[in-house]
């Protein structure tokens, strides 16, 4: 007589309310904020560029500049400071290029969760950031090896909170946008994975609400993620 197979785990409770028997066959992770804490990071280039130039930012400018491209950015900053937008995209991307060379964190959890959702489906990020930047940070953050696709501002028509993204990521994977699971920290990174029609996982940044999705977490240190995981 044979072996008995081993069984997998039980997912947990929570992740089968939110997803039943569905598990993906790729997942397209975000990349700032969620892999890598370069939000700290931007941050402090943006912070730079609005002292700088004496920028006054409203409100309700917070919401709209997290989780934007360069350009959104740029715009934003330009239009507080009367300023020529070309002028603030090169100052952004100087100080940013400048704050990286100081090194980069990963995000708590970050490293073990790519590498265990690696060793059971293709991996994709897909990032605001252009796509030069993106693979830099990936490559700082020692994660770049495991993901098979990158998809950028660049690469796409559109950038987040379009679609286009997180579809092509998909595809490129290998699978419908159905069979994939995203995994994002900002609504317009959610918004564009949503429309993408990829499940949702969202994590929000700390100080931020957590965008629509299929499930939330606080963090990807959570152990039902990594049992949920294990499923797969």
């Amino acid at each position: 007589m044979s072996a008995a197979t081993p069984s997998r785990g039980a997912a947990p409770s929570r992740f089968l309310e939110a997803f039943g028997d569905w598990t993906p066959r790729a997942v397209v992770f975000d990349c700032d904020g969620l892999l890598l804490d370069t939000e700290t990071v931007w941050q402090r280039a943006q912070d730079t560029v609005v002292a700088a130039h004496g920028i006054v930012l409203l409100p309700s400018d917070d919401n709209e500049l997290h989780g934007s491209t360069l350009e959104v950015a740029a715009e934003i900053l330009a239009s507080r400071a009367d300023q020529d937008e070309q002028v603030i995209i090169d100052d952004l991307r100087r100080e940013f290029d400048r704050e990286l060379g100081t090194g980069i964190r990963l995000m708590p959890g970050a490293e073990e969760i790519v590498r265990l959702a690696g060793s059971k489906v293709p991996l994709g990020c897909a990032s605001n950031s252009w796509l030069e930047s993106l693979d830099e940070k990936l490559m700082l953050g020692g994660l770049r090896e495991h993901f098979r696709v990158l998809e950028a501002s660049d690469t796409v028509e559109h950038p987040k909170p379009a679609p286009d993204m997180y579809a092509a990521a998909a595809r490129a994977l290998g699978v419908d946008p159905t069979e994939a699971l995203a995994l994002e920290d900002s609504e317009t990174g959610a918004r564009a994975a949503r429309d993408a029609g990829l499940r949702l996982l969202a994590v929000p940044a700390p100080g931020h609400p957590a965008p629509s999705a299929d499930l939330a977490l606080s963090d990807l240190t959570d152990p039902d993620l990594l049992a949920w995981i294990d499923t797969w």
